[in-house]
């Protein structure tokens, strides 16, 4: 099975690892990681970043609060699920 396969066939469990790097997140670095909706949003396969190791597998959430986007929360993984990086945007 390739890697385009297991990640389709596993979506939900990429998207669950996504939500539990997040929710570990320490909130003394960032003001404001309280949201009261996290959307999935995408999960791609990276092939070339400046600064990201790639090939890797990019886990995109969508934050908002007050049914307004307030930013974006992005994982990066290896194919094994291992994480390789993060970035949260608000």
């Amino acid at each position: 099975m390739n890697l385009l396969e297991r990640i389709f066939q596993n979506k939900k469990e990429f998207y669950n690892l996504a939500l539990e790097y997040f929710y570990n997140i320490n909130s003394a670095i960032y003001e404001d990681t309280k949201f009261d909706m996290i959307v999935s949003k995408s999960i791609s396969i990276l092939i070339d970043h400046d600064f990201i190791p790639t090939p890797c597998i990019e886990i995109k959430l969508e934050l908002r609060k007050n049914q307004i986007k307030r930013g974006n929360y992005f994982l990066y993984v290896s194919e094994n699920k291992e994480f390789i990086d993060e970035l949260l945007i608000t």
